[in-house]
């Protein structure tokens, strides 16, 4: 099946309110999501009350006695739906061994043809179906076996850090006429009629890298792990029974590290068909009247359906499956990595001509980022159509670790001669210090959010073009002050943006925030740091929260003084479209999260300009 697989909840997809009904019902639902931490660690707390009784399974205890699973009461895996997902946000294995569940992963996330793949299964069933499917301008099965087998086994309380640590189930070697792509194992167990699924994931890259293709798409991985959220962890969030809350304790309670050897979490390989994007735009100003609260209709939707909160932001199915799938039909012959090949292979794009990175790619390793310089500087194109780069990770051991706003806790940064490889943000002037935008063409803080909740919730929904006669708009027929892309929307959720000022009706770089002077500024949208929350709406009416929070922020990690001038300045973003001269190569830009959307759902003008970018890179 592909990612357009039939939702197995019971729960329907939230209707959409009427202008009658929409201020008390949205208040509600914000009230509900704001709560649902609370929530959780309240009925856990009265679950683990009570007297569970221990039993035995394959010579386990009940995970209720277990010392590893003790604190975990989640639902049965095909019991996830709106009720059961708001005390229990979180995917974990069932405590109880009747339960029919099957859970997966590979023990890497990229190899090459003829490498062995250990596949990690944890199931309840007495055997599992494997079906390996290649996701790419088709959904082609590779490779099927039936009759598979694995056990129960106990998983530790904190897998997300440490990884689950179940045994390896089964091993197979990929042929080597696999092509390089995105390969998705598909797990399924059947018991009484009833069949549950799950998903483990694994990235192909080519034996002899740019030797039959001159185009690399490197997926975000560094994203995804920082944002899947199975047993309750990560760079977001940790579990209520560690400590963690809601949105509300983003910044002081979130896992530092996020091991890869733990299932994805629903929604992240595969999704409901119909799934919606995080950004959103009403299609008349009559469907957000004067005084409506946020909306956050995706949101609604993945807790109704039993999805991760997070995959609206992070995953192959919301966003890089998207490009992979849109390039091969147009027939662009692509090969594929993923952001953390770089640390092992840091030569990866010697023989491409350029490379691609779509979506989210917010977390990327030192490793990555120095091998876009390198290829940059050397004559390499580089094409992103990706929002909200912020954060510099490292990989070791499996493990992704990301500090983030504690970074002087990190071990290198005690160190001043490895200070810069601390793991924070990137413009964190007492870290890294490198603002992104010499290398991607923008900033993640000079963003950040548009179409969603209280940022820009009545916006364009696209990009303003103000050099309509640049390369890039060619064959899109771009007249100035156009809005490109408003109808999908492409801005949104996260964006990025640039310091920027008009001369004569055109925008140029101001350069404060790192930019190089000759970088062309060819389209904005306006963005803001967080919600504008002043609009009458009670304070669990607001996911995100306010922009000036955000903004702190950004003026404490550039080592300025917090003051009402220097918050002003980065309480407004943009989005943006840059192109920009590297060395010998050049960047093309456009900082927004949802751009491919618009090559889902057949966009001309945004197909007109991907290709354009896509041509020339690749001549």
């Amino acid at each position: 099946m592909s990612d357009e697989l039939e939702s197995k909840s019971s729960s329907p997809s939230p209707e959409a309110p009427n202008k009658d009904t929409a201020s008390q019902t949205n208040i509600d639902r914000r009230t509900v999501l704001k709560s649902a931490a609370g929530v959780a660690a309240g009925a856990t707390a009265g679950l683990m009350a009570s007297d569970a009784g221990a039993t035995e399974f394959d010579g386990l205890a009940d995970a209720l006695a277990s010392p590893l699973q003790r604190d975990r009461i989640p639902p049965s895996q095909g019991a996830r739906n709106w009720v059961m997902n708001l005390p229990y946000w979180y995917e974990f294995p069932s405590n109880d061994p009747n339960d029919l569940e099957v859970w997966g992963y590979t023990d890497k996330m990229s190899y090459v043809p003829g490498d062995e793949v250990a596949l990690h299964v944890n199931t309840t069933a007495e055997s599992y179906k494997l079906t390996i499917q290649r996701d790419g301008a088709e959904l082609e099965t590779v490779q099927v076996s039936e009759g598979l087998t694995a056990g129960y086994y106990e998983t530790p309380i904190d897998c997300y850090e440490k990884g689950c640590g179940w045994p390896v189930s089964h091993r197979f070697t990929i042929p080597e006429d696999w092509k390089s792509g995105r390969y998705v194992l598909v797990l399924e167990v059947e018991r009484d009629g009833v069949t549950i699924e799950q998903e483990a994931f694994f990235t192909l890259r080519a034996k002899d890298p740019g030797a039959n293709s001159d185009i690399l798409f490197i997926l975000s991985t560094g994203t995804w792990l920082a944002y899947t959220d199975f047993g309750g962890g990560s760079a977001y969030r940790i579990p209520p029974e560690a400590g963690g809350g809601g949105m509300e304790t983003r910044d002081t309670a979130y896992s530092v590290t996020q091991h890869i050897h733990r299932p994805w979490a629903r929604g992240f390989i595969r999704q409901p068909e119909g799934t919606p994007t995080w950004g959103w735009k009403p299609r008349r100003y009559e469907d957000f009247p004067i005084g409506s609260p946020p909306r956050y209709p995706s949101t609604e939707y993945y807790l109704a359906n039993g999805l991760s909160f997070k995959n609206m932001l992070a995953g192959w199915a919301g966003y890089d499956s998207h490009f992979a799938r849109w390039a091969e039909r147009e027939g662009y012959n692509i090969e594929y990595a993923s952001q953390h090949d770089f640390v092992e292979h840091p030569n990866l794009l010697d023989k491409y001509k350029m490379c691609v990175t779509v979506g989210h790619d917010e977390y990327v390793t030192p490793e990555n980022r120095n091998a876009f310089d390198r290829f940059i500087e050397a004559g390499g194109k580089f094409a992103r159509f990706a929002g909200n780069i912020n954060w510099q990770v490292r990989y070791e051991d499996g493990v992704q670790i990301c500090y983030k706003h504690q970074h002087e806790k990190d071990p290198v940064w005690a160190d001043p001669s490895t200070r810069h490889l601390a793991s924070t943000w990137w413009h964190q002037h007492d870290g890294a210090n490198n603002p992104p935008v010499t290398t991607w063409g923008v900033n993640g803080h000079k963003g950040v959010y548009a179409m969603i909740g209280g940022a820009t919730p009545r916006g364009a929904g696209g990009f303003t073009v103000y050099r309509n006669k640049h390369w890039a708009f060619a064959d899109a027929d771009q007249y100035y002050g156009d809005i490109l892309g408003g109808s999908v929307p492409v801005i949104g959720s996260e964006v990025d943006g640039i310091e920027y000022t008009f001369r004569y009706g055109l925008p140029y770089p101001t350069g404060e925030d790192g930019a190089p002077m000759d970088l062309e500024i060819l389209a904005l949208a306006p963005a803001i740091a967080g919600e504008e929350t002043d609009h009458g709406h009670p304070p669990e009416a607001h996911f995100l929260g306010p922009a000036e929070r955000d903004a702190v922020q950004y003026v404490e990690t550039l080592g300025l003084e917090v003051t009402p001038e220097n918050l002003d300045k980065f309480v407004r973003g943009c989005a943006a479209i840059t192109n920009m001269k590297k060395g010998k190569g050049e960047v093309f830009c456009v900082g927004t999260l949802q751009w491919v959307h618009g090559l889902t759902q057949g966009e001309r003008f945004v197909e007109a300009v991907t290709r354009t970018v896509i041509d020339r890179y690749s001549a």
